[in-house]
């Protein structure tokens, strides 16, 4: 983390980057700030928007020795986008191809590095985040996370699942959600 400072709580929005369009903005575009995990785009994405935006190119892979997996470098990247945000932006919205696995782990990390809980992200049988992600950032936003600590959260993220497809609910969970 950046020294003792803890990151900016933002309300956090994740979806999935089809969904990703001028419409889903409801605030000014200095409000808000947009991070891209992985390399499928739109064409508002690519766009020219004023909305301050990061596009992190990698794959979906736990595995960090696949060449296109997660990387410390990426990581850094995105923490000093974070960083580095005007206080202006209260809004961060945070997508991937489907909005399950990266984007979430992402948010996650943004939450424990602001002070926040995570559980909304780990126990929301919608999402399935990627462990090797959410490790790397909250490496990078200086916020400890032990590989056995990740195992766990999985863990509890499996458990939602399983009881969700029990009771066929995803109970109070919605699949794209904001966290506030």
């Amino acid at each position: 983390m950046n020294g003792k400072v803890r990151l900016k709580r933002y309300a956090i929005h994740i979806l999935a980057v089809p969904v990703v369009t001028a419409e889903a903005f409801d605030l000014p575009p200095e409000r808000n700030a947009l991070i891209v995990c992985g390399d499928r785009t739109n064409r508002f994405i690519d766009g020219d928007t004023d909305i301050r935006k990061i596009v992190l190119p990698f794959a979906d892979f736990e595995d960090e020795k696949r060449p296109d997996a997660f990387t410390d470098a990426l990581a850094s990247a995105a923490a000093r986008f974070l960083w580095e945000l005007p206080e202006s932006v209260t809004d961060l919205y945070v997508c991937c191809s489907k909005g399950e696995s990266r984007s979430p782990a992402i948010a996650a990390a943004v939450l424990k590095a602001s002070g926040r809980s995570d559980g909304a992200v780990w126990k929301n049988p919608f999402y399935v985040p990627n462990g090797l992600v959410y490790r790397k950032m909250c490496a990078a936003l200086g916020v400890f996370m032990p590989r056995s600590l990740v195992r766990y959260k999985k863990y509890i993220n499996a458990a939602a699942y399983r009881k969700a497809k029990r009771k066929r609910s995803a109970g109070e969970f919605d699949r794209w959600q904001i966290i506030f």
